[in-house]
């Protein structure tokens, strides 16, 4: 962090002074980063893309008073897309880009990286997680205490269900909430978006000024299962919403949107509002269909979870910060999950060259000016899954994807517009009223973005498909994984045509650019379950099964064997060349 040792300073030169310090982003403290990430939520399950069905009014004024990230790109699950969060690295250099991680798997994020919150301690900030890790946890150095963060409240594996906080695998089944190291027991069956919710205010309530915060809410919400929250804090009951589960669904998504409203009002009380930087994203699309289904809606948009087109891997995300120069619009550029270990470094007033080789860009500086001063990027890699012969990029406006999940089970359109007859000045009254846009109004003096405003940058950010686009027809449309397909994702976002035939140089290209990744590729480290993780071993409770000793006694095991077979080979060889001779 440069700064500056004034004495003196004349009238004349001060407004100069002021004017570069804004330009280049230099500030007397590092922001305080605040980091929301929802698990699950769909492309329609936000207001902001134009769906009236559940209304998330907190949430939609974050991003209309910021910036709105309409091609901000994931993986296509929870432990992929994490590890691009922290590393911002493509999870292929890591073998960290196929399944999830599993209850009982003996893997995790590999320790030899650095990851986000390492390099923000090394900046001087404070670092909390709360909520879900799902980076491994097969040894203790692979929890969160030991991978950068100062305290930990939450759970290691995918999910937990939402009121006693257990979670099962096979024939397995435990407890999972962790404070620090050692379980959480004695928690009193809150509901968990609500406990995260107070623990995130406790922090910030309790947090020393003088030094920044890195605060990362990693919420169970909106994964499966379906539990409903008891109360919601609009007590408006979704009775316009038929499907039963999607109205359970819909109480959870408020929940969230609750969550948001609450801490951005926390930070105003406790004066950090100004000085904060705050970033709402979702891990990968929504579940709609299949394993885990939790019933939210990537409407109008291609896939689910698990799939690279647009609906598993579009994500829902938004961006707020006093810094931002230019605010209250609809990014277009393209985003990665990757860029933003770099790009919160930077606003941290971090040195790039720290962070060595990465794949994710600094995208801080075109963020904040919004004026294409600043270098974004053009092309991207989605992923290549080397299991399921899977794989995707991205250059400008164009989409190349080959193969299929499941035979295209996960491939379809799910879900609906979810129109209502709630009018547009009702919604834009809700927004008005939210915590998030009285907070900036009491604590920050305002003004909040208007009305008309909103209205525009609602429209912006709302996916138009072809008007011919019927029911009948998106079903019938040619599976990827017959052959490879190429789409103009900013003419046809809902990737109804492929022009792979018409546009042959650019699949080619793409075609190239996505063998140049396949030569760095790890293949996937996925391990069959270990049985002795098994809860019912500690208390019934998920936690670390090997020693840290134990894990390099069996690394130097299997190494001590790989090297005995080598040796035998060699004789064996050695003896078939000398009776051949």
């Amino acid at each position: 962090m440069r700064r500056f040792s004034i004495i003196w300073i004349s009238t004349s030169l001060l407004p100069l002074i002021l004017f570069i310090d804004c330009a280049f982003g230099l500030y007397e403290t590092s922001p305080h980063i605040i980091v929301f990430m929802a698990d699950d939520l769909g492309w329609n399950d936000v207001s902001f893309h134009g769906s009236n069905q559940i209304p998330t009014p907190n949430i939609d004024a974050l991003g209309y008073n910021g910036i709105i990230l309409n091609r901000h790109y994931v993986l296509p699950s929870s432990t992929p897309s994490r590890t691009a969060f922290f590393t911002g690295q493509y999870p292929i250099r890591i073998g960290m880009q196929g399944a999830d991680i599993r209850g009982g798997e003996p893997r995790g994020l590999p320790l030899n990286i650095k990851i986000l919150p390492e390099h923000l301690r090394g900046l001087g900030y404070t670092t909390k997680l709360i909520g879900k890790w799902h980076m491994g946890y097969y040894t203790p150095q692979y929890t969160p205490l030991h991978r950068g963060f100062d305290t930990f409240l939450g759970f290691y594996n995918s999910y937990i269900s939402y009121y006693d906080y257990s979670y099962s695998n096979q024939n397995m089944s435990g407890y999972d909430m962790h404070r620090g190291d050692d379980p959480a027991y004695g928690m009193n069956r809150e509901y968990a978006t609500d406990m995260f919710t107070r623990e995130a205010i406790n922090i910030i309530e309790n947090h020393e000024l003088n030094r920044p915060l890195y605060l990362q809410l990693s919420h169970l919400a909106v994964h499966a299962p379906l539990e409903q929250p008891m109360n919601v804090y609009n007590d408006r009951e979704p009775i316009h919403i038929r499907e039963p589960n999607r109205r359970k669904y819909a109480k959870m998504v408020s929940k969230l949107d609750e969550s948001v409203g609450r801490i951005f009002h926390a930070l105003g009380e406790k004066g950090m509002l100004k000085d904060s930087l705050i970033l709402f994203l979702t891990d990968n699309g929504a579940a709609s269909v299949g394993r885990y289904r939790n019933y939210g809606s990537n409407y109008p948009l291609r896939g689910t979870k698990y799939t690279l087109y647009e609906g598993g891997v579009r994500g829902v995300a938004a961006l707020w910060s006093s810094r931002l120069q230019k605010a209250a619009r609809v990014s277009n550029e393209l985003v990665h999950i990757t860029d933003w270990l770099p790009t919160l470094y930077s606003a941290a007033g971090g040195d790039l060259k720290d962070l060595g080789k990465i794949d994710g860009i600094d995208q801080w500086r075109l963020l904040s000016e919004g004026s294409g001063r600043g270098r974004g990027r053009d092309k991207l890699l989605l992923n290549i899954d080397e299991v399921l012969k899977t794989e995707g990029a991205i250059y400008s406006r164009f989409k190349l994807l080959r193969g299929t999940n499941e035979n295209g089970y996960y491939d379809g359109y799910y879900g609906d517009s979810g129109k209502t007859l709630e009018t547009l000045p009702t919604y834009t009254d809700i927004v008005m009223k939210s915590t998030v846009s009285e907070s900036l109004t009491y604590h920050l003096g305002g003004p909040v973005t208007q009305p008309s405003t909103m209205v525009r940058l609602r429209q912006d950010a709302t996916v138009q498909c072809n008007a011919n686009f019927t029911y009948y027809r998106r079903q019938m449309l040619t599976p990827c994984n017959v052959t490879e397909c190429l789409f103009d994702i900013v003419n046809d976002p809902c990737e109804t045509r492929n022009i792979a035939e018409t546009y042959v140089r650019i699949a080619r290209d793409l075609n190239y650019f996505l063998e140049e990744y396949s030569h760095i590729l790890v293949k996937q480290m996925k391990k069959p379950i270990d049985w002795s993780a098994d809860p019912r071993n500690r208390n019934d409770t998920w936690g670390p099964w090997v020693k840290s000793g134990d894990a390099l006694c069996n690394a130097a095991a299997v190494l001590g064997n790989l090297v005995y077979y080598i040796h035998i080979s060699v004789i064996l060889v050695s003896i078939l060349l000398s009776n051949f001779i």
